[in-house]
């Protein structure tokens, strides 16, 4: 019956068994009226086969309705089953037969039709393998179970197998199928130095795969805790539902025995009792909910529950990131400025080892000219890490002994007294006025040169907030720690009005921000790449995140999650957000409400029998079921506003 929906927040699949069982109290429905208006058998009979239907379809509404009372919990099936229970009583065995039969069809047809919008959640996750293929130091393989691996083993994944772990290929070459994590169908070439994810497949050829994570640290287990917590996160518009259908079933109650006392009619008020449950009501936000997070599945999108779905539609401002977020974060070294005597290897050897360990886009860069020069550098754990500043060393021990080694923003050597020269600053101020960045590196006091880097900005960015503005969302607002001329020269190239980015902020400065929007009543959608952004994230109304499958850090610290192609599906997400919204009141409002007190107007006017109100009843259901999976089909593009 519905009424077990509110409780599991899904509905369970619908398997053999119950089609089975179905038939079977069919089946005996069959009987008992052959054996009334046919064969006119003796009522025994009748009884007889239409106790053995309501066993399978009956019962269980009643039982159901018994565990809610013994919890202390109302739920719709207390409707039907005084229902059944006064036509059982009155005499009409066929009626309370059928009457449990079409309410667990329709039930059974809301199940099927919920689970198939489940479905396009949980094929994120894709298929996960039990064992691995490990290779052994003797080059021997193994089966092993999976929550048996540890990072650095290797592991070997054939043509056909699902890859069990998250790693970097070691050896070989194939062509991978992502569409599991991706929805991208065409299967993507991996060799030497790839990032492999849980749950791809290999197509062709065999892979010996370094091991990174495993098990839930996967970017797939990831995922699957994600859609857990979809559906434990429930919308406040769902909660307040919930209470509703807690006080609606009291109230039916009462309106059937009034109208019981005013015509002396009990067929009335048993057709009341059915027509009366809030199934419609009940169902109107879980099922919309459901569908529009399998839409935003299928697109890469992953929303951590419904609650955050309609803070989307709420949303009245828009606040962005800018490094790794309007830009592609994928900094690279341009060129290498020495100063005070050393030498060009010697500067980046040096911000090498300060950043080796760094995840930020700009570390990154300054390791990857450093790999390309050929430079082995090993890990140092006496460094400090400054948030949206710099790195330094904890002692003198990098360099020759004159003094710690710093590498960061220009704010950073100020604060550490660290001299910067005329020259220095007209060096820096040049390159900010062409885009580019400037990176100090200083030791001790002396500064000892600069690597200029560059950031381009996303191929898909002016597109998306093309579309964000024809949507409505006029206001937008860049938060960057960069330079001011190089942010201003983003807004210009994206026609964001200068007075919108704020620049030079560190990342307790876009959480004060945020924070100062919030109180001021507005809705903030904040935009990042899940990086350092974590304290803006948790302060916007929803935080939404460009995620990856090499770096699982936005899956952890992010709302919602654009897993694939950038910012380009933030407008779908928000319009789906609105849409969904819209989904939900008209199911509310058209069958919930105004529906519901037509067939309660119909019922106590006599023009409906018990088995015709059981009808329109599941009718009204099916309808908010199948107004809620047209968002499954909701289309990406939409016409421009005018």
């Amino acid at each position: 019956m519905i009424g077990r929906l509110a409780d599991k927040g899904l509905l369970a699949n619908v398997g053999l068994l119950d089609i089975v069982k179905m038939a079977v109290a069919g089946g005996f429905i069959v009987a008992a009226v052959a054996a009334q208006y046919i064969v006119q058998a003796r009522e025994a009979y009748v009884i007889a086969f239409s106790c053995l239907s309501l066993c399978f379809t009956g019962f269980r509404i009643v039982w159901s309705a018994l565990r809610g009372l013994a919890r202390l919990r109302t739920n719709v099936d207390e409707l039907v089953s005084f229902a059944i229970v006064a036509s059982m009583v009155l005499g009409e065995w066929i009626s309370a037969a059928v009457v449990a039969f079409i309410m667990v069809i329709g039930g059974l047809i809301e199940e099927y039709t919920s689970m198939r919008a489940r479905r396009h959640i949980e094929m994120l996750a894709g298929e996960s393998p039990t064992h691995a293929r490990v290779i052994r130091q003797d080059g021997a393989v193994e089966l092993v179970p999976i929550r048996l691996l540890k990072p650095g083993q290797h592991v070997l994944s054939r043509p056909g197998d699902v890859i069990p772990v998250d790693g970097v290929v070691a050896e070989g070459a194939s062509d991978v199928d992502e569409s599991m994590l991706t929805g991208e169908s065409v299967p993507v070439c991996k060799t030497c130095g790839d990032f492999v994810s849980a749950g791809t497949m290999t197509c062709e050829g065999a892979l010996k795969i370094r091991i990174e994570r495993t098990g839930d640290d996967t970017t797939q287990g990831k995922i699957v805790h994600l859609v857990a917590e979809a559906e434990e996160h429930r919308a406040p518009i769902l909660r307040a539902a919930e209470v509703y259908a807690k006080w609606f079933t009291p109230c039916i109650l009462s309106l059937a025995a009034a109208v019981w006392y005013a015509t002396g009619d009990v067929h009335r008020a048993v057709t009341m009792l059915i027509v009366g449950c809030p199934c419609a009501f009940v169902l109107a936000t879980p099922t919309a909910v459901v569908a529009a997070l399998g839409r935003a599945s299928k697109r890469g999108i992953l929303v951590k529950g419904g609650k955050y779905l309609e803070a989307c539609a709420q949303t009245d401002m828009l606040v962005f990131d800018k490094t790794g977020t309007l830009t592609s974060g994928a900094y690279r070294l341009t060129e290498i400025i020495p100063l005070n005597g050393i030498g060009d290897d010697e500067l980046l050897r040096h911000a090498v080892r300060l950043e080796y360990s760094a995840e930020h886009p700009i570390a990154r860069a300054v390791i990857t000219a450093g790999i390309e020069r050929g430079m082995n550098v090993s890990h140092s754990a006496d460094i400090r890490r400054e948030a949206g500043l710099g790195v330094f060393e904890l002692s003198a021990g990098g360099g020759n002994g004159n003094g710690v080694w710093r590498c960061g923003n220009k704010r950073f050597m100020l604060q550490h007294g660290v001299a910067i020269s005329c020259e220095a600053h007209e060096r820096a101020r040049n390159c900010a006025q062409s885009g580019r960045m400037a990176l100090y590196v200083a030791e001790g006091t002396s500064l000892r040169g600069m690597l200029v880097l560059e950031d381009a900005v996303r191929p898909e960015t002016s597109h998306t907030l093309r579309r964000l503005g024809e949507a409505g969302y006029g206001e937008i607002v860049v938060l960057t720690g960069d330079h001011p001329d190089a942010a201003h020269r983003v807004a210009d190239e994206l026609s964001i009005p200068r007075d919108r980015v704020l620049a030079e902020m560190l990342p307790e400065d876009k959480y004060e921000y945020i924070r100062a929007r919030e109180r001021e009543g507005r809705r903030v959608c904040y935009v990042g790449d899940g990086t350092n952004d974590g304290p803006a994230l948790a302060a916007a109304t929803v935080g939404v995140s460009i995620g990856s499958r090499e770096n699982t850090v936005a899956l952890e610290t992010a709302d919602i999650v654009l897993m694939k192609d950038g910012l380009a599906p933030l407008p779908l997400l928000m319009r789906l957000a609105k849409r969904t919204r819209r989904t939900i009141n008209e199911n509310i409002l058209a069958f919930g409400l105004a529906y519901n007190a037509l067939m309660l107007i119909l019922s106590a006017g006599g023009a409906l029998t018990p088995i015709l109100g059981a009808l329109g009843h599941n009718i009204g259901s099916v309808a908010v079921v199948l107004n809620s999976a047209r968002l499954l089909r909701f289309r990406e593009d939409a016409p421009r506003r005018a």
